[in-house]
């Protein structure tokens, strides 16, 4: 008996083995089973249709889904309003599911014209038939601001534009053009006397505030660049007022999360010594290529830790400068539109 214990003691150990082997297996197993349903976690799709993409796309980010845009055009209908999706509201999905979403582009997609040397007469009717691919379609002017003619300049003619001529963007955008005044169009009354110039100033673009304050000689100071809730606010003079020692504005200004061709830029130094400032944009004209340099800021009397703000609106890359008449080149920022 003994030695038939013996016997069957090893095929036991066999057994035992083969036992414990099997039992890791499958705990191992469900181990994988429970991890992975761990992980392919459940989410509920929301209803986006009827909204903008614009305000659906972190929420989508935040739920994981990788999204997929496809495009339908309805006039009639919103710029960017979602109009299908390809996952039904309330359909419960594995986070990182793939959706399809059609968005509207209720705009026809133009190409800014170039106004600048045109009489405002023939401007206008270029803005009233834009082409946008077969079709001609209307751009709507903003806002005109007129500013007294400097040298050999021909009145009533556009001599600056925003957005800038070739940017590629929809009907919907607005234009703001830049005017010398003349006889055809009732004179604007900051180009009589200074008296409403605080008024008059508030609510068009600040590189227009500043080519008036330029060509009256009035020296300026940008004292606050407060944020834009809108996009069709950046960029306009918030508050202006006028005193002995020259103007103060405020003004609006929207940044973006991405890098924009066309955008408004600021940026603000602290002066070093005390001297008499220009500030200079440098950049080439997309249209003829030639370089192009604009003061934003002549002569200015600037005192040792001043603190400086200056905004222009840039095309693709710009190059501003900032110098001293006795000190030389102080600061140089440069800008590179990406998008």
């Amino acid at each position: 008996m003994k030695e038939k214990f013996l016997k069957i003691l090893p095929y036991s150990g066999y057994v035992l083995f083969l036992s414990l082997g099997l039992l890791l297996f499958f705990v191992a197993a469900f181990l994988v089973v429970v991890v992975r349903t761990k992980d392919e976690q459940k989410i509920t799709m929301p209803s986006v249709i009827g909204k903008n993409y614009i305000e659906v796309h972190n929420e989508l980010q935040r739920l994981q889904l990788k999204v997929r845009l496809e495009t339908m055009r309805i006039p009639e209908k919103t710029d960017g309003l979602v109009l299908a999706q390809s996952i039904s509201a309330g359909k419960e999905v594995e986070a990182g599911s793939k959706i399809y979403l059609t968005v509207n582009i209720g705009f026809d997609r133009v190409t800014i014209p170039d106004l600048k040397g045109q009489d405002l007469k023939r401007a206008r009717a270029v803005l009233e038939k834009v082409l946008a691919g077969d079709v001609y379609v209307p751009i709507q002017i903003a806002g005109i601001t007129y500013v007294p003619s400097v040298g050999d300049e021909p009145v009533d003619t556009v001599i600056d534009q925003i957005p800038h001529a070739g940017k590629e963007t929809h009907s919907g955008e607005k234009i703001y053009l830049l005017v010398t005044e003349g006889t055809s169009e009732k004179k604007a009354s900051l180009l009589d006397n200074n008296r409403s110039l605080d008024k008059d100033l508030v609510g068009i673009p600040v590189p227009f505030a500043i080519d008036i304050l330029q060509r009256k000689k009035i020296p300026y100071r940008l004292t606050e660049i407060k944020k834009s809730e809108s996009r069709e606010g950046s960029g306009l003079v918030a508050t202006a007022s006028l005193s002995a020692t020259g103007a103060t504005l405020t003004a609006f200004l929207h940044k973006a999360e991405e890098k924009l061709k066309y955008a408004y830029e600021s940026v603000s130094y602290t002066i070093d010594d005390d001297d008499s400032y220009s500030a200079v944009l440098q950049y080439k004209d997309p249209l003829s290529g030639s370089e192009i340099k604009k003061e934003i800021l002549t002569s200015q009397i600037l005192k040792e830790d001043e603190q400086l703000n200056l905004m222009f609106f840039r095309g693709e890359n710009v190059t501003l400068s900032l110098i001293g008449a006795k000190t030389g080149e102080a600061k140089v920022w440069k800008f590179q539109g990406k998008y």
